[in-house]
């Protein structure tokens, strides 16, 4: 029997699209309620941050996000990307507490209901994880990874029409996010009887998109 256990999730990569929120914000208030800024005169310490976080220093970026913070304390941007470091240094629950923070002070950022929601999963707190991708959704419809981030969760609590319904939205969005034609192929083989065609149309789909070959996956489509 195929396990029910859909791809990982991907590593966080906000850490970046952040910062450069500084820089590319759009002008329109509204726009700017969901990417947030930085406050002003933070651009080397940004820098500095970027690069240490390049680099694996994370004692480094934490520094620098903790002096920016003593600049603003509020800035949700600025704690979003420190939770972003602290995740990476290994730190869970100082990671969660930043991002909670991040959304305490602007509900309408995406991408750290995003990385609270994937935080939370993977301590096992599945319906607070709904919680925070749906909410996610609520402010990006259009974010594919939101969609299959719900999906996998809400296949874990045996949801899986929900979970088919979520990656179709992913895929619909975003036809060339390989993970969720993957995460589908796998959904279809799961079904009784598997439909294995339509499953083998995803899974070429997101080989071809660069996601690596599954042994098990292949076994079940030559059964």
């Amino acid at each position: 029997m195929m396990s029910s256990k859909l791809l990982k999730f991907i590593a966080f990569g906000l850490l970046v699209m952040l910062c450069q929120a500084q820089e590319s914000a759009p002008l329109n208030p509204a726009d700017m309620n969901k990417t947030g800024m930085l406050p002003p005169h933070t651009k080397v310490l940004g820098e500095r941050a970027v690069a240490a976080f390049a680099k694996k220093d994370w004692a480094g970026a934490r520094k620098a996000y903790l002096e920016m913070l003593e600049l603003d304390d509020g800035n949700a941007l600025i704690w979003a990307n420190l939770g972003a470091v602290e995740q990476q240094a290994g730190d869970v629950k100082r990671a969660i507490e930043c991002f909670e923070n991040s959304v305490q002070f602007n509900p309408k950022l995406a991408a750290s209901w995003t990385a609270l929601g994937l935080l939370v999963q993977r301590q096992g707190d599945a319906y607070r994880a709904i919680s925070c991708f749906t909410r996610a959704i609520h402010e990006e419809p259009e974010d594919a990874r939101a969609h299959n981030y719900l999906a996998i969760t809400v296949k874990g609590l045996g949801w899986t029409d929900a979970a088919e319904a979520e990656l179709q939205k992913a895929i619909d969005l975003q036809p060339d996010y390989g993970i969720s034609h993957f995460n589908m192929a796998l959904m279809l083989l799961e079904r009784r009887p598997p439909a294995t065609e339509l499953a083998r149309r995803h899974y070429e789909k997101a080989l071809s998109l660069g996601v690596a070959r599954d042994e098990v996956v292949e076994r079940r489509l030559k059964e």
